[in-house]
């Protein structure tokens, strides 16, 4: 058995959830490697998947679903990432109260323990400062505590892509050193305490204390909580540590996303090459595709 990632390369439920519930109803996807040419199956058979972990920044559109996807027997859950961040910075992601009422939603229906919370990723810039993130932080733990109980952060890692889109959309970014990061994230635990939310570090083990926990993302003490079966809770436990980068604490999972297909646009984001060829390759996927990378697609996998 393993558990599905949907997904670390894009925004699953906001932008592909009808091609997700067609890959449900015929139990399988088929996959690209993102780095080399290589198709693979996954199965979506129930008796064959844990848990499904969808990552977002708006499962708007997969609310409709839910209900179907408990009665074809999976069980889910969601790492939902919600900063508040300015349109400069996330263009396509809604405005806070239409999350927070799809938040309302998705607890009230099916329980709290069904979304984690994500402040990611922390981005410094001209009028995002330390006190505007200390405000803003302060304004979602106040919202999301009766939501959620536990917060993962990372601060913005810089990789080549991220250098240059931030470069061409976002004035005056900066990156804070460790020592601010330290004293930062040590302000964030408290503000998130007040709540009775919990913080935890995600990659970045300097910033582990006693009172900011190392952040697994796909998290086996977790899933433990939303799965309905013996099997599964069996399964859980022989699931192997499966880190994705370096201080990642993960443990292995099945992610059948694709980079560059995810329309947010926001200026930090790792998962995209730039905005342009993110919304060329959305529309050429199909929603009948058996693979999200629409280069791919139809090709026969191994």
């Amino acid at each position: 058995m393993h558990v599905i990632s949907a997904s670390r390369r894009t925004d699953i439920p906001a932008f592909h959830s009808e091609w997700f519930m067609n890959r449900i109803r015929s139990r399988l996807v088929t996959v690209a490697s993102p780095f080399g040419r290589r198709l693979y199956k996954v199965s979506l058979e129930p008796k064959e998947v844990i848990a499904i972990v969808f990552w977002t920044k708006n499962a708007a559109p997969i609310l409709q679903c839910l209900e179907e996807l408990t009665g074809r027997g999976h069980c889910f859950t969601f790492l939902y990432t919600i900063n508040n961040y300015p349109g400069f910075l996330e263009p396509g992601v809604p405005e806070l109260s239409h999350t927070l009422k799809v938040v309302d939603i998705m607890t009230k229906r099916f329980g709290s323990s069904i979304i984690r919370w994500r402040y990611d990723t922390i981005v410094f810039c001209k009028g995002l400062d330390r006190r505007w993130h200390a405000r803003n932080f302060q304004e979602l733990c106040r919202h999301l505590a009766s939501h959620t109980s536990e917060c993962i952060f990372s601060f913005c890692d810089y990789y080549k892509k991220t250098v240059k889109n931030m470069n061409r959309l976002v004035e005056n970014y900066y990156i804070p050193d460790q020592a601010e990061c330290k004293e930062i994230a040590q302000e964030l635990a408290e503000i998130a305490s007040e709540t009775g939310i919990s913080l935890a570090s995600c990659g970045h083990d300097f910033l582990v204390t006693g009172s900011i926990r190392k952040a697994r993302c796909i998290d086996t003490e977790f899933l433990a909580k939303v799965v309905d079966s013996v099997d599964r809770l069996d399964a859980i436990e022989k699931l192997k540590p499966a880190p994705t980068r370096k201080e990642c604490a993960c443990a292995e999972s099945r992610d059948i996303g694709a980079y560059d297909t995810c329309v947010h646009g926001c200026a930090y984001c790792y998962a995209n090459t730039n905005l342009e060829l993110a919304r060329k390759n959305f529309s050429l996927i199909s929603s009948d595709s058996d693979c999200l990378d629409p280069h791919r697609s139809g090709l026969e996998a191994s």
